[in-house]
């Protein structure tokens, strides 16, 4: 696993025996506050494949569906959200991506695993973070903060070698947390289902 405070740390990916980078940023003060003090309800969800030029906009109706006030922070996270887009459409390749924005208060994805797809990036905007385990050290596992950019190969990572870093999302049921989490694909990884009338 790579770790490190400037952008370039994500591409890192590419490099042989590297399996997770995380780049580290701090959420400001202001957009922590704002994120914190809105109600779970009023938190944007969606799930969709997209373009990166139409990633900003997508996040944006969103927000408008889960009346998010608008203003400066809601632009920063829409903001934040296409760049990340745009680094992981730099990164893969892919300039459809498969984008999944979620409202997480329950024990999800609690188990460590490897997605089954070529890679997946994670950032987590309000609660916890993603954590990260090396496979046969679940026990110490290293929690991202928040704000962290998270890129993981997955499964389906071209080549010969093995994914052995695993991730999971926090155990919080019970505990009242709410976590905002992103999640970027590449779209080559999804296909579209045939339907037959």
């Amino acid at each position: 696993m790579a770790q490190g405070s400037d952008v370039s740390i994500l591409s890192h990916i590419l490099k042989p025996g590297v399996a997770a980078t995380v780049w580290q940023r701090d959420l400001s003060v202001d957009f922590s506050n704002w994120i914190k003090g809105l109600s779970p309800e009023n938190l944007p969800q969606f799930r969709s494949l997209v373009t990166v030029d139409a990633l900003e906009n997508s996040v944006h109706a969103a927000c408008d569906l889960s009346h998010t006030p608008a203003g400066k922070h809601r632009d920063m996270l829409a903001g934040d959200i296409a760049a990340l887009g745009f680094i992981m459409s730099e990164i893969m390749g892919s300039p459809l991506l498969h984008v999944r924005l979620e409202v997480v208060n329950t024990d999800a994805c609690r188990k460590f695993h490897v997605d089954n797809m070529t890679a997946r990036m994670l950032c987590t905007y309000l609660g916890r973070g993603t954590q990260i385990a090396q496979r046969g050290a679940e026990s110490s596992p290293v929690t991202v903060s928040a704000g962290d950019a998270t890129l993981l190969r997955g499964a389906r990572w071209p080549g010969k070698e093995e994914t052995t870093i695993q991730h999971r999302s926090p155990p919080i049921a019970g505990t009242g947390e709410t976590r905002l989490l992103l999640a970027i694909d590449p779209g080559s990884d999804y296909k579209p289902e045939i339907v037959y009338n």
